[in-house]
C-alpha cells in the first residue's frame, strides 16, 4: 500500500505537463494567442517547478515529510480547479506555475521519503517499484485528455479532471502516509540551517556533476515536450488522439527505459549505466537530424523518440540513487538540488524552443544530440567514474 502513496506522488509532476499535451493547439485558439504563448506556459511550469523543489525539500528536511506534501497537494487540487475558470492566457500562465509548484514538491518530498527507509541497491529497487506506478501517468494521460476532449470538447475538462484527482490522492495520502523523518532526524529550520544544507551537498563533486548531467538532459527533453504537439499535429497531420497514441507509444518507452536503468544499475556500476545511456541519446539525436530532410512520416519518427525517450527513463533511478545515497541527513534538500537545477534549465531554454522549429525534426535532432554530447563531457571529467563509490548492497 505505502509504495502506491509514493507512486501517486511522483505521478503529480507528470501529469501537470503530459495531461495538457494533446490540447495545446485547442488552447492557443480558445484564447486567441499565438502556439508560442502556449509553449511559454510550459516554461511557467518548470519555473514553478524549481520553486516547488527548492522550498520543499529542505521545508520538509526540518518539519517532517508528512505536513509539506499534503500542503503542495491542497495547491494542486485549487491550482486545477481555477483552471477551469481561467479568464484570459495570463491567468492561465499563472495557474500553471502553480501546478508545476506543486507538482515538484509532491515528487521532491516523495524521492526524501524512498532515501528515509532505503539506500543503495535497496533504494533502486524501491524507485523503480514507484516509478513502475507512477510512470503509467506519460503513458495513459494524453489518451485520458484527448477521450476527454472527444466527450466535451473543451480542453477546460483536462484540468477539471486533474482537480478531482488531485482530491482523491489528498485523501488516499492523509489517510495512509506516515510521517518517515523522526524530530531528532530532523535538520535546523532558518535560513541558516538551510544554507549550511545546500552548502554540504554543492561540495559533493559527484552530485553536482550529476546535476549538470541532468541539466543538458532537461534541454533536450523539454525541447522534446515543447515541439512534438506540434510537428505531429500541424506538421504530420495527427488528429489528437493519434498524437496522444503516438505520445503513449513513446512514453511507454520512457516508462520501459526506467525499469531497465534500474535492473542494470543493480547488476552493474551505477554510473555506466547512465554513460550508456547518454549515448543512446545522442545516436537518436543524429537520426532525428538525418530525417529531417527527409519525406518521412510518423513510422519513421516514433522509433527515433522512442529511442530518446528509452535513454532518459534509464538515467532516472541511478542518478537518484547515487545523487542521493552520500546525503541521508538532508536527503530533502539534494533531492531539491537536483529539481531545482533541471527546472531552471527548462525555464531558461524557453526562448530556445521556437528557434528549433517543429516543422521537421533537424532542430530537435541538433539539440538532443548536442546536449547529450555535453553531458557525456561532464560524465568524464566532472563526475569522473572512477572516484564514483560503490553502492550499498541489499
Amino acid at each position: 500500500m505505502y509504495i502506491f502513496v509514493i507512486g501517486f506522488l511522483l505521478m503529480v509532476q507528470t501529469l501537470v505537463t503530459d495531461m495538457f499535451l494533446p490540447a495545446h493547439p485547442l488552447i492557443a485558439t480558445f484564447f486567441e494567442v499565438p502556439d508560442a504563448f502556449v509553449q511559454y506556459s510550459l516554461s511557467a511550469v518548470t519555473l514553478g517547478a524549481a520553486i516547488g523543489f527548492f522550498v520543499a525539500g529542505p521545508l520538509s528536511d526540518s518539519m517532517g515529510r508528512k505536513s509539506p506534501v499534503l500542503l503542495a497537494l491542497g495547491i494542486f487540487t485549487f491550482a486545477s480547479a481555477a483552471l477551469y475558470v481561467a479568464p484570459g492566457i495570463e491567468a492561465f500562465i499563472v495557474l500553471r506555475f502553480l501546478q508545476g509548484l506543486a507538482g515538484a514538491a509532491t515528487a521532491v518530498i516523495a524521492q526524501a521519503i524512498i532515501r528515509d527507509l532505503f539506500v543503495g541497491n535497496a533504494m533502486l529497487k524501491m524507485l523503480s517499484r514507484a516509478w513502475l506506478i507512477s510512470g503509467i501517468a506519460p503513458i495513459i494521460s494524453p489518451i485520458i485528455a484527448a477521450n476527454l476532449m472527444l466527450v466535451a470538447p473543451d480542453w477546460r475538462i483536462i484540468p477539471l479532471a486533474l482537480a478531482i484527482l488531485g482530491a482523491a490522492i489528498f485523501v488516499f495520502a492523509s489517510r495512509s502516509l506516515v510521517e518517515t523523518l523522526h524530530k531528532d532526524n530532523r535538520r535546523a529550520k532558518g535560513f541558516d540551517g538551510v544554507a549550511k544544507r545546500f552548502i554540504a551537498v554543492f561540495k559533493d563533486r559527484i552530485l553536482v556533476g550529476l546535476v549538470l548531467i541532468g541539466m543538458v538532459q532537461t534541454v533536450g527533453l523539454f525541447s522534446y515536450l515543447n515541439i512534438i504537439p506540434f510537428l505531429y499535429q500541424d506538421s504530420l497531420g495527427l488528429t489528437p488522439v493519434e498524437f496522444s497514441l503516438a505520445f503513449s507509444t513513446t512514453a511507454f518507452c520512457w516508462f520501459i527505459g526506467i525499469q531497465v536503468g534500474a535492473k542494470l544499475g543493480r547488476m552493474f556500476k551505477a554510473h555506466w549505466v547512465v554513460f550508456g545511456a547518454l549515448v543512446l541519446a545522442v545516436l537518436a539525436g543524429v537520426g532525428l537530424y538525418l530525417i529531417g530532410s527527409m519525406d518521412v512520416g510518423i513510422v519513421s519518427v516514433v522509433p527515433l523518440m522512442a529511442m530518446f525517450l528509452v535513454s532518459f527513463g534509464m538515467t532516472i533511478t541511478p542518478i537518484q540513487t547515487m545523487a542521493l545515497q552520500g546525503h541521508g541527513s538532508e536527503a530533502g534538500t539534494a533531492a531539491s538540488v537536483l529539481g531545482v537545477m533541471n527546472s531552471v534549465t527548462a525555464a531558461l531554454s524557453a526562448p530556445l524552443y521556437p528557434l528549433i522549429g517543429s516543422a521537421t525534426t533537424t532542430g530537435l535532432g541538433i539539440t538532443v544530440a548536442l546536449a547529450h554530447l555535453a553531458a557525456i563531457g561532464v560524465f568524464f571529467f566532472v563526475v569522473r567514474p572512477s572516484s564514483v563509490p560503490a553502492m550499498a548492497k541489499e
